[in-house]
C-alpha cells in the first residue's frame, strides 16, 4: 500500500466533521504529509440570495461562519503540530471537494459521515456517495466508532 502524501480533509465544523478530523490525526501526522483543509459555503445560500429568498447580508453572514469554522480546523491541526493549509470554496460540496482534490493532486480525501434514514439520504443525498464517482484518489469516510448501528 502506498503512503498518502497529500491529504484533503473536508471540514464543516459539524460533529461528524470533528470526528473525521480527530480520527484522521494519525494519518495527518505520519511522515511528510501535505495536509489541506476545505470548508464549503453551500451554493444554496448563493442561489437563494440571487433568487431573493434571503439577503446578501445573510449570505455574507453564512460565509463568515464557514470562514470561522475553517480557521478553527486549521488551528486545531496546528495545535497538534500538523501544518495545514485552509481553503474556502463556494458551491455544491461534493463538486468543490472533488475539484480541489484534483487541483492538489490529493492521494486521499477524508470526509465525515452522519447516519441518516433512507428518506433523508434520498432527499438530501450523501457527499461521500457523490464523491465516489468524482475522485481519482482514495476516499476515507470517518465516523464515530462508538455509534450503535
Amino acid at each position: 500500500m502506498q503512503n498518502f502524501e497529500t491529504i484533503l480533509l473536508a471540514y464543516d465544523g459539524s460533529e461528524q466533521g470533528r470526528i473525521a478530523l480527530r480520527r484522521s490525526l494519525p494519518l495527518l501526522s505520519a511522515g511528510e504529509v501535505k495536509t489541506h483543509l476545505l470548508a464549503v459555503v453551500p451554493l444554496t445560500g448563493a442561489v437563494a440570495a440571487a433568487e431573493g429568498f434571503y439577503t446578501e447580508s445573510m449570505y455574507e453572514s453564512e460565509r463568515e461562519r464557514v470562514e470561522k469554522i475553517l480557521a478553527e480546523g486549521v488551528e486545531i491541526l496546528n495545535g497538534k503540530g500538523i501544518a495545514a493549509e485552509g481553503y474556502l470554496r463556494v458551491g455544491e460540496p461534493a463538486h468543490q471537494i472533488a475539484k480541489l482534490a484534483t487541483e492538489l493532486e490529493a492521494d486521499l480525501v477524508i470526509v465525515g459521515h452522519q447516519r441518516r434514514g433512507v428518506l433523508a439520504r434520498w432527499w438530501q443525498g450523501s457527499v461521500g456517495a457523490s464523491l465516489l464517482d468524482r475522485l481519482d484518489c482514495s476516499l476515507l469516510i470517518a465516523q464515530d466508532a462508538s455509534v450503535e448501528t
